[in-house]
C-alpha cells in the first residue's frame, strides 16, 4: 500500500479538519490565489519586454509619471487595476487586450 495520497484525498481530509470554511469562502480564496498569480505572470512579462528594449524602470516610470517603486511593484505583480496594466505596456510600445471567455465562445471586451 502507498504512502501517498492523491491530491483529492488530502483536500477531502482538510475539509474534514477544517470544515470552518464554505464552500463558496474556497471558492473566493481561489479566485484570489488565481488572479494574484495572473498579476505576477502579466508584471514578469512587461518586466521582460523592459529588459529586451533596453529601458530602466527608472525611464518606464519617468515616461509612465509614476515613480520607479511603482514600476517595480507592477513587476513584481502588485497590479491594482486595469489602467495601470494598459498604460505601463503602452510606455513600452504593446497593448494588452482584454477578452471574455464563457463556456465556449470568446470575446473581446476591450
Amino acid at each position: 500500500m502507498s504512502e501517498h495520497s492523491s491530491w483529492a484525498e488530502v483536500k477531502q481530509r482538510m475539509r474534514a479538519a477544517g470544515p470552518e470554511a464554505t464552500d463558496a469562502e474556497r471558492e473566493e480564496r481561489k479566485q484570489t490565489a488565481r488572479t494574484a498569480t495572473e498579476a505576477y505572470v502579466l508584471g514578469h512579462h512587461l518586466r521582460v519586454i523592459r529588459e529586451e528594449q533596453g529601458v530602466t524602470q527608472a525611464q518606464v516610470a519617468e515616461s509612465v509619471g509614476i515613480s520607479q517603486a511603482r514600476v517595480s511593484q507592477i513587476e513584481r505583480g502588485k497590479i491594482h487595476n486595469l489602467e495601470s496594466m494598459r498604460t505601463y505596456a503602452a510606455a513600452l510600445g504593446a497593448k494588452i487586450k482584454v477578452s471574455i471567455e464563457y463556456g465556449d465562445r470568446t470575446v473581446g471586451a476591450a
